[in-house]
């Protein structure tokens, strides 16, 4: 948020007709833009319309990008080798989030099980496709599991659920996402890929949690940025979440944001106590990526491999124009098995 605007009109006022104000209301405005801009850059996202349950329940119904469910990968994995729904307790890396009795938490938990119980059960059904490798990803990072539960908020598991600007599953600006290493330009976007997406994500978790030492503070700056979250707890001598909301010092969307994750974890923690049916896991990364020199179009290798484009759509999600740039800096994934029958046509194609 920018300084009030007062303090620069009481700051300038009386130099305004020297050539020493002048140039100190330009280096104040030089600095202000600066300052702006770094609050754009390193905030995730920041909601400009409506309450965050009708940005949810927007995220969850938003179908105008989205290829679908990918069921058509489903027969690529054996149904007995699909991982079961992790047990309470027993999916997490030992790094345990704490969930207090805070009265906002509960609110959100009713929530989700009352008014928002359908958008929830929707997230849950597509979450199947998404957990087993998204939970794996965040402990190898020394990020609780516990924060696949982010998704459910920023998006309902949606790859193409778009929002001021933040893309993708984990809701990233391009800005943070190129930061965190992942390619965000007119031919790709890797915020639409769910594994590469959380790689940044929980590198950018982490590096939060690392500054405050508090998984609240991780999500409130995860939201808000890293600069509101500091000054608030420079201003407020106090790395506590809690204290922080009840004095007001941090934004209002992100006073809401931290609970309402916290109330997904506690759910998700334990489903049929909250009333909701665990689902059965189902793998969706059953594939094989592969180096490609040309620029070559998914409708191109879906006729040669013998595979629906939108199969070929739901393995290269980060593909903007459904084809591989030019500059070949992407690899292609393939259905596992597909290789060699690739491998052929490509070469022949090639010899033309």
């Amino acid at each position: 948020m920018a300084p009030d605007s007062r303090f620069w009109r009481h700051q300038l006022g009386d130099a305004r007709r020297s050539l020493q104000g002048r140039l100190l209301k330009a280096s104040l405005m030089v600095f202000l833009i600066m300052s702006v801009s770094t609050l754009e850059i390193q905030a995730r996202t920041e909601p400009s319309w409506g309450s965050m349950d009708e940005r949810l329940g927007s995220a969850c119904n938003d179908r105008n990008q989205f290829h679908g469910i990918p069921g058509s990968m489903m027969p690529l994995f054996p149904p007995s080798q699909i991982p079961p729904f992790p047990p309470v307790g027993l999916w997490s890396n030992g790094i345990q989030i704490h969930i207090p009795n805070q009265p906002a938490i509960q609110q959100y938990i009713r929530f989700f099980m009352g008014q928002g119980r359908s958008t929830f059960e929707d997230a849950l059904e597509r979450s199947r496709f998404h957990v087993p490798i998204m939970t794996e990803i965040l402990e190898s990072n020394g990020v609780p599991s516990d924060m696949v539960s982010v998704v459910f908020i920023e998006s309902c598991f949606r790859g193409y659920a778009s929002f001021g600007g933040a893309v993708g599953y984990w809701q990233l600006l391009a800005a943070t996402a190129r930061s965190m290493g992942l390619r965000v330009d007119r031919w790709v976007d890797e915020r639409k890929d769910p594994v590469k997406s959380t790689q940044a994500a929980a590198k950018y978790l982490r590096s939060f949690y690392d500054q405050f030492e508090s998984w609240p503070l991780a999500l409130a700056a995860y939201n808000a940025g890293e600069i509101p979250v500091a000054s608030a707890v420079r201003r407020a001598r106090t790395s506590d979440f809690w204290e922080l909301s009840r004095r007001g010092t941090l934004p209002g969307h992100t006073r809401a944001y931290v609970p309402k994750v916290l109330a997904a974890i506690q759910i998700m923690r334990d489903l049929e106590a909250h009333g909701f049916k665990r689902p059965n896991h189902s793998h969706a990364y059953d594939f094989e990526s592969i180096s490609v020199r040309s620029p070559l179009r998914l409708e191109q290798v879906a006729s040669w491999i013998k595979v629906p484009v939108s199969y070929l759509q739901d393995l290269n999600p980060a593909l903007r124009l459904d084809r591989l740039p030019p500059d070949c800096g992407v690899d292609l994934n393939l259905p596992s098995g597909a290789r060699q029958t690739f491998d052929l046509a490509y070469e022949q194609y090639l010899r033309n």
